[in-house]
């Protein structure tokens, strides 16, 4: 007997990522995090989306490279 083809969802299937950023852009990142730039802010500023800009915390976080904030990923 064949099981039934379970449905899946592939994250960010049809919404474009930002995999590649330079080192300006991330030392630019870092100084926003640490003032407290909220991750919509930063996303215009580094010219991506908000997607690419969370990626980007959690791989800069896993990497010890920056800290968690009292406000969080969204700012002030």
């Amino acid at each position: 007997m064949l099981a039934a083809q379970e449905l899946k969802y592939v994250l960010f299937d049809e919404i474009p990522v930002k995999w590649i950023w330079s080192e300006r852009e991330l030392i630019r990142f870092r100084e926003m995090w640490n003032e407290g730039v909220g991750i919509a802010e930063m996303a215009k500023a580094l010219n991506c989306n908000k997607r690419s800009v969370a990626l980007l915390i959690m791989d800069q976080a896993d990497q010890e490279l920056v800290k968690q904030r009292p406000s969080g990923i969204f700012g002030q």
